[in-house]
């Protein structure tokens, strides 16, 4: 015990040493929470990047990044000693002013929280930033952040930088066509002939791939902006398709809903999952997920291990209906509204942040 150093004390060559390996905003504002030397150290960190893209038809659309991260108490703060080692989910979206808005997972929604439940302690918290997406504006005007409205023209934006193009912007519409355009020009373009619709997008291995309508699979080549089929056409009848990767493998989740009366909350859903093998000549049902779960966001789809997370139930499907979150489980296609998954233990939050 009498070789322990206080932290205050070590040597300011080794805390110069550990801002720089400081590699996420989260990390470097809790290094710099913890006294005025090390803020002194490192300067505040950056604001998340934000793209503005100009249409052809004179409007303007800002992407703004929004980011997943999963947060877990350092010491059990539940009541229950079953949630010691589970973590809770957040997505976050860093306003013009340096603050973070509270987003839901799944619609991108603000979620408005009162003082002092709108203060999250990070000291007593494990943070770990598991993606990135981004969260779509549209706009008559660019003068001003604030004529910036939440947009519906765009379903899905992935951004990927191509070499001797620069950053470029893969735009997946309301009308299921699939544009790309360089960030900071107005030179969107449709992708292939024009004719095929499609129905998600995603960036997986480093690459960019869509599915269509009829459930085929296409890779961006994205030197010359063609399509390079990666699997056969489902031919399923499925209202729509959604791109999932889990485990290093792509999956698609195929969907058929419709109400049961006008006006009511209940559905019909037939839902199945669909892997292609490795000759993509083949697709085979996946009806056991193992201990994970999907989650058919807005921005992203992803997949998370059942057993690391609160509000969740494994070998299910989490999406967003008519404002409801509704859970298929694929044990017996059981369908739940399940509005909670967002919930927080409240004792993550700081009671005791002063003005």
């Amino acid at each position: 015990m009498g070789n322990l150093v206080e932290w205050v004390n070590l040597p300011l060559e080794l805390w110069l040493v550990i801002a720089k390996n400081m590699n996420t905003t989260i990390d470097v504002i809790r290094f710099r929470s913890i006294c005025n030397l090390l803020r002194s150290i490192i300067p505040p960190p950056l604001q998340s990047p934000s793209y503005r893209l100009r249409t052809l038809d004179d409007k303007f659309w800002q992407l703004v990044q929004t980011k997943v991260y999963r947060l877990e108490p350092l010491i059990p703060t539940c009541s229950s000693n079953s949630f010691s080692n589970i973590g809770w989910i957040i997505k976050v979206e860093e306003s013009k002013s340096g603050k973070f808005r509270h987003l839901d997972v799944l619609t991108n929604t603000s979620i408005t929280h009162t003082y002092p439940f709108n203060v999250l302690d990070f000291m007593n918290l494990r943070v770990r930033e598991l993606f990135q997406a981004y969260n779509f504006y549209s706009s008559k005007y660019v003068c001003h952040w604030t004529t910036f409205q939440p947009g519906n023209d765009v379903n899905k934006v992935v951004l990927f930088p191509v070499e001797g193009r620069g950053q470029m912007a893969f735009v997946l519409n309301k009308d299921k066509k699939l544009r790309v355009c360089n960030v900071g020009y107005n030179n969107l373009i449709i992708v292939g002939d024009g004719n095929r619709v499609y129905d998600d997008l995603i960036l997986y291995m480093g690459k960019v791939y869509v599915v269509d309508t009829n459930g085929i699979i296409f890779r961006i080549n994205c030197s010359s902006f063609t399509l390079v089929q990666s699997s056969p056409p489902l031919n399923s009848g499925g209202k729509k398709k959604y791109l999932v990767e889990s485990n290093g493998r792509l999956f698609v989740v195929d969907m058929y809903y419709e109400r049961k009366r006008l006006n009511a909350y209940d559905l019909n859903i037939d839902t199945s999952v669909l892997i292609v093998d490795n000759d993509l000549s083949r697709w085979f049902r996946v009806s056991d997920l193992g201990d994970d779960l999907f989650v058919l966001g807005k921005d992203s789809n992803f997949s998370l291990s059942a057993k690391d997370y609160y509000g969740f139930e494994r070998n299910c499907i989490y999406f967003h209906c008519r404002n409801r979150i509704v859970r298929i489980s694929l044990n017996n296609s059981e369908i739940k509204y399940v509005d909670h998954i967002s919930w927080l233990c409240p004792t993550l939050f700081n009671f005791n942040v002063c003005h």
